[in-house]
């Protein structure tokens, strides 16, 4: 507080001599702002030399934190000119050096970020879902280590000492580490699934009770999007102690179901239904040849069973449902074009009147 009332002090008790200062301070801190973006640009077009697009060389990670950099320098180098008492540079040079420590951690960022810099080197054409996956978890342990050491760093210009911050916790480090056990385990288990990848970004997966599209993989959690777009954050131990089903993974999908005709159904009509559902799988393009299925499997009470069986090379799940709509759809036409209804649960009760003796 002492420090910004000296700096208020100095700008009351102004004189003439220190307007000027003052002057010539903007005038410096004006040519900084100006050619932050030439200097900016050269000094990426060093490291950079055959790069010729303008555009990709202002889209660079470092272009706007080396231009904040340069304008960060020349606001400094305007306050040495004004000359502010000792305790008020101090906090200048403090803030000058948090600026410098932001926008270098802001660099670093950029750089890592999963669209530019050294992690999109580590995708693979051949296999865009699997590296988008490790370059997002990657990206994101590297973010994590960038600004945890950007903290520190700020910690020590103000003459904080990190390790004995780190020692001074004690015990109560120990009480957080009980209390984040379920915290660890999901990391753990982040961990585990990127070296395992049960699954990538963009699967369509099911655990436990929760299916949909796999959007996003991190250290403690997962999150879906389900059938009908709602976001599902799971934690990543639930997927060491849950199955997984991967349906992006599946070469072909199995579509089976049973339907029951009334009990007086006569025998000629339900062979000549059967053979019906049968042609007309036999000839949809969408169920893979050979593997389409119609029996007259039972004979309930409740009705006449008959199992109709098929496997699709559709492994999109909207487009699976489509599909399996269409052939519900193709089947009832059948039905009604032969006058059979579908038989529902029921009972029949008989009651047995007996005849009155004269």
């Amino acid at each position: 507080m002492e420090q910004i009332n000296n700096i208020i002090n100095f700008f009351k008790n102004i004189t003439k001599e220190q307007v000027l200062d003052v002057g010539i301070a903007l005038i410096i801190i004006g040519i900084f702002v100006i050619l932050s973006p030439i200097f900016s640009y050269l000094i990426i077009k060093m490291f950079k030399f055959r790069e010729k697009d303008k555009r990709k060389i202002k889209n660079n990670p470092f272009y706007k934190p080396l231009k904040a950099l340069f304008i960060s320098i020349g606001i400094y180098i305007g306050v040495l000119v004004i000359n502010l008492p000792e305790q008020a540079m101090i906090i200048c040079k403090q803030l000058l050096d948090i600026s410098i420590i932001c926008i270098i951690a802001k660099g670093l960022v950029n750089f890592v970020d999963p669209k530019s810099g050294i992690v999109k080197r580590l995708r693979n054409e051949d296999k865009p879902d699997g590296n988008r996956t490790v370059a997002s978890f990657t990206s994101k342990i590297l973010k994590y280590i960038i600004y945890t050491g950007a903290g520190l760093l700020i910690l020590a210009v103000f003459g904080i000492n990190p390790s004995s911050l780190i020692a001074g916790l004690g015990i109560g480090s120990a009480v957080v580490a009980l209390a984040a056990q379920d915290f660890v385990k999901s990391l753990i288990s982040g961990f585990t699934m990127m070296s395992d990848k049960p699954f990538l970004v963009g699967d369509w997966i099911a655990v436990g009770v929760n299916e949909g599209e796999v959007i996003e993989i991190s250290f403690r959690c997962t999150k879906i999007k389900t059938s009908d777009n709602s976001i599902v954050t799971i934690q990543n131990s639930n997927f060491t102690t849950n199955n997984i089903i991967n349906y992006s993974r599946m070469n072909q999908r199995r579509y089976a179901f049973d339907i029951k005709l009334p009990l007086e159904t006569n025998s000629d009509k339900i062979e000549k239904i059967v053979n019906r559902i049968k042609f007309v799988l036999e000839n949809n393009k969408d169920v893979v040849n050979g593997t389409s299925q119609v029996h007259f499997n039972t004979i309930e009470t409740s009705g006449i069973n008959i199992n109709i069986c098929m496997y699709t090379e559709i492994i999109n799940y909207t487009e699976y449902l489509d599909f399996r709509q269409k052939v519900n759809q193709d089947i009832l036409k059948i039905l009604e074009s032969e006058k059979v209804s579908i038989a529902y649960p029921g009972q029949n009760v008989y009651v047995h009147q007996e005849e009155k003796e004269n």
